[in-house]
């Protein structure tokens, strides 16, 4: 249940979007060092999507793979995704990338809103979109990739060892050498060895 200090907008795979308060900073930042309110919104609306899109990476992957979704929180610089706890290595590292995928669909969003051309008076919002969901979006890839905990790279990057270990071929234990049997005259199978003494006996 969201607290107090933040409310739940709406739901995405099942589980609640909760946005913390401090979220209105982002807004009241943009439009305070803007002339031009309407790309200062617009710009603020792509950022936070920007946010979403992340988490709700994470929790499509999440489910995909089994897993229960909590919530996702939302907050003025980053998101978390809450969900159950991953059952397989395998499962842990493509939650990790499921943030960064969400992110490569708006970068190619971004790179298609760019390329078209728009009327005169809506090109600062299509400024925005791209700065947002191209530069900006490129750098926090960049970011959540780094190797370090509590980023995604920390997890995501375990691919290797894991592609590593999935594909490298055991090694061929040395079969056995097959018993020597020697076969008596009633049909059953004895040693080689014992066959021979029963022979010289006889």
């Amino acid at each position: 249940m969201p607290r107090r200090s933040s409310w739940s907008a709406f739901r995405l795979f099942g589980a609640p979007v909760i946005f913390h308060w401090s979220v209105l900073i982002v807004p009241v930042l943009a439009l305070v060092s803007s002339r031009n309110w309407l790309p200062a919104i617009a710009g603020t609306v792509a950022y936070l999507l920007l946010i979403v899109a992340h988490e709700a990476g994470h929790a499509w992957v999440a489910r995909r793979n089994g897993l229960y979704v909590h919530a996702l929180h939302i907050y003025p610089m980053h998101g978390l995704c809450e969900h159950e706890c991953a059952r397989t290595p395998g499962q842990d590292i493509a939650v990790a990338w499921g943030g960064v995928g969400a992110q490569l669909l708006l970068l190619a969003l971004a790179v298609a809103i760019g390329l078209q051309r728009w009327p005169e008076p809506a090109v600062p919002v299509q400024d925005a979109l791209v700065v947002a969901w191209g530069a900006l979006n490129l750098m926090t890839i960049a970011l959540n990739l780094a190797p370090v905990a509590p980023l995604d790279g920390a997890r995501a990057w375990k691919v290797l060892a894991w592609w590593r270990q999935r594909w490298r071929k055991p090694a061929r234990e040395p079969r056995p050498a097959p018993p020597r049997h020697g076969k008596r005259e009633d049909g059953k199978v004895v040693a080689l060895d014992a066959h021979r003494r029963r022979r010289r006996k006889s």
